[in-house]
């Protein structure tokens, strides 16, 4: 056996291995040994990524395919929000509205009779038993299709697991075909798809940003294509799964043209409409908009800018700050958002994913909640530029579960990890934009185009 496939075979096993530890664990405050399964998957991965090139695609799917096994046979085990996702879904089976009750207003229902729905409502965090849902109409489908065939747990959260899989799968395809169409070797997904942040959030924590990233990739394509109206319909169901995507609509301004970015636009308010109007009406339009608003003004969660602005405020104000720092730095955040949509044309999609990049990365900042999965959309949109400070960050945000450990997002454990993070963060950041993308080849976009293509 040649030595590049030993490594190969030693990187697959170490990385299938650290993940199935890591899934298997189902206490989270067990920090220790999570961390050190997170960080000997990530390893792995980095030896997958720099071994890609000249690894066969097939191989490489059979990785990725074990992988998403491994995560779907387990029940999440650093989250409880499946436990709201299956209540949304069962609710909405017994004709009840998700945006109409909280759950905490329904435990005098009869259905709560059923030890199974005691157990679905025993589940759930206190806040969640105490808000509406706050999850878009279409992303209620797949809680309502994995709700429908059983009265268990596992088993609705494995038939979720399986809907998001195969919703990645179709993302995947039209991520190769993009990659293909801008010159790029096939083997760049592999950035995205075998990255242990992706696997275990996306598919083993049941967290729907990698439904939203495959049908935003699927949109992109179609972009690329010029078939504006299918691309429109695939951009308004991300925008239905969650609201994030409509952070990158002022940046089709500079790059398609104002004419066709107007009629897309268009295109796609009136889908996200017709969708929304299924469960929202102006009856419970409120409650919806109160869930989205508690992480503007209520949470607080591995922020670092927000956290330590929010500390210097108190200096100044009697009462918690946090209510109104957090709609100002969301403005801020927003206004250096649309400086860098329209500061220029946008000639190529180069420029226009890593204006893409750095406008997610200022949103991310100066964001007052961050959980890991946040970042993921982040990781995406990387693939497409030189930059690999995304990379590094699916590794550091991971030690924010150190939280469940301690219990208290203020403690200085908590506040000191959280500091190294993001220092390392910006120390990266600073890094790659010094270098104009990172000093390691195979992070690197460049490293992967192909012979024939021209950059």
């Amino acid at each position: 056996m040649k030595s590049g496939t030993t490594w190969l075979v030693v990187s697959a096993v170490v990385f299938l291995s650290a993940l199935f530890a890591l899934n298997w664990q189902s206490d989270r405050t067990a920090f220790g040994f999570i961390s050190i399964s997170y960080s000997l998957a990530f390893i792995a991965y980095l030896f997958l990524i720099k071994a890609s090139k000249t690894t066969s695609f097939k191989s490489l799917v059979l990785i990725a395919i074990f992988a998403q096994v491994i995560s779907m046979i387990f029940l999440p085990n650093l989250t409880v929000d499946h436990f709201r996702f299956i209540w949304d879904g069962e609710i909405t089976w017994l004709g009840y509205n998700p945006f109409d009750f909280t759950p905490k207003e329904m435990v005098t229902q009869s259905f709560m009779s059923s030890e199974y729905m005691q157990d679905v409502y025993s589940g759930m965090s206190t806040l969640s038993t105490k808000n509406y849902s706050c999850y878009p109409p279409f992303n209620q489908l797949y809680f309502l299709i994995s709700t429908a065939f059983t009265e268990s747990i596992w088993g609705s959260v494995f038939i979720m697991k399986s809907l998001i899989f195969l919703t990645e799968i179709v993302g995947a395809i039209y991520l190769r075909k993009l990659l293909i169409k801008f010159g790029v070797h096939e083997n760049r997904m592999w950035l995205l798809y075998l990255n242990p942040l992706w696997i275990i959030e996306a598919t083993g924590n049941t967290h729907f940003e990698g439904v939203m990233l495959s049908f935003l990739i699927i949109a992109f394509y179609f972009l690329h294509e010029q078939k504006w109206l299918i691309g429109s319909i695939f951009f308004a169901l991300a925008v239905q799964m969650k609201l994030i995507p409509l952070l990158f609509l002022p940046f089709f301004i500079r790059y398609i043209g104002w004419k066709e970015a107007f009629k897309w636009f268009i295109s796609i308010g009136i889908i996200v409409v017709g969708i929304a109007a299924t469960q929202i009406n102006l009856g419970n339009i409120r409650n919806f908009g109160e869930s989205l608003a508690l992480y503007f003004s209520v949470f607080e969660f591995n922020s670092f800018i927000f956290y330590n602005t929010m500390k210097i405020g108190k200096l100044f104000f009697v009462y918690n700050p946090i209510r109104f720092m957090g709609p100002i730095l969301s403005l801020i955040s927003l206004s250096l958002i649309l400086r860098l949509a329209f500061k220029s044309d946008i000639n190529n999609w180069k420029d226009f994913f890593q204006r893409l990049l750095f406008a997610f990365f200022i949103y991310l900042i100066l964001s007052g909640t961050l959980h890991p999965w946040y970042i993921l959309p982040l990781l995406t949109v990387s693939i497409f530029t030189n930059f690999s400070f995304p990379v590094w960050w699916t590794f550091l945000i991971f030690f924010s579960y150190f939280f469940y450990s301690i219990g208290s997002g203020s403690s200085w454990e908590v506040r000191t990890l959280i500091t190294v993070e993001y220092l390392l963060l910006f120390l990266g950041f600073i890094s790659d934009w010094r270098f104009k993308g990172s000093r390691f080849d195979f992070l690197r976009l460049d490293n992967y185009f192909q012979p024939s293509s021209t950059k």
